[in-house]
């Protein structure tokens, strides 16, 4: 793994020096932005430090290593949490524009039943998010990238309708929290792979397999969660910190 990082960073490395022209010998315009993007899941580690719970990758991949070509999981993965500054650093020497990250919604929220924050998830993103800032990076979040908090997969995940009220809940907080500093939000990271192959398929968690169905209802959920967040955003958060929701 830490030989295919290496490569894509080197990859971009050469990337980012390449004077970029179309067959026509035009260049990329002024205002073209270049970014990275990741996840939480992928790239932060600390699945369990620190008042994070369990979510529905941790359980899915300790629970079904088969599932896993290589048995591997994210329990240290890149270990971004514990790197927050190498992180922006090798962010800057890219040269990039704009960086999209994920929340970890059981790193923010442990229970999504109560309204307990937990403090040392806000410190971390508060963190990441001034570290960008202090460096021009712009931060461009994710509310939820997959990564559902396992209490709410027993209870069904995005097939309950449920899950609209807590994801608000859970929304809520993080725009309280960074909505000063992020101005780029978006929901979800492709819902369509999501609700396919975790509730239609069994190729991601939860592994339903309710072909037909699991995926009509995740995607039913998915869109009434986004266009409440859309609207809360919208209606409460964006006249006074002039964001883009997308």
């Amino acid at each position: 793994m830490k030989k295919k990082i290496l490569f894509v960073f080197l990859l971009i490395k050469c990337i980012s020096g390449h004077d970029f022209r179309n067959k026509s010998g035009e260049r990329f315009s002024r205002d073209f932005l270049f970014g990275i993007a990741s996840s939480a899941y992928q790239v932060e580690g600390a699945w369990n430090v620190s008042g994070k719970s369990t979510n529905n990758w941790d359980h899915f991949t300790h629970t079904r290593p088969e599932k896993i070509s290589d048995g591997s999981n994210g329990d240290v993965a890149c270990d971004s949490y514990h790197k927050i500054k190498e992180d922006v650093k090798l962010l800057k020497d890219l040269g990039v524009h704009f960086y999209r990250f994920s929340l970890s919604w059981t790193r923010i929220l442990p229970s999504p039943f109560s309204n307990k924050l937990n403090p040392d998830g806000i410190r971390y993103y508060n963190e990441l998010i001034d570290l960008l800032l202090e460096n021009g990076i712009e931060p461009m979040v994710t509310i939820f990238h997959f990564d559902l908090p396992q209490v709410l997969q027993d209870l069904g995940g995005y097939t309950n309708s449920l899950i609209i009220k807590y994801f608000v809940k859970y929304a809520k907080f993080v725009f309280e929290n960074f909505g000063d500093r992020v101005k780029i939000w978006t929901t979800f990271n492709e819902p369509h792979i999501y609700c396919l192959m975790g509730y239609g398929q069994d190729l991601l968690p939860p592994a339903y397999n309710l072909s037909g169905i699991g995926e009509y209802l995740c995607s039913y959920n998915a869109l009434k969660a986004h266009a409440a967040i859309y609207h809360l955003y919208n209606n409460t958060f964006r006249q006074q910190q002039h964001g883009k929701y997308r």
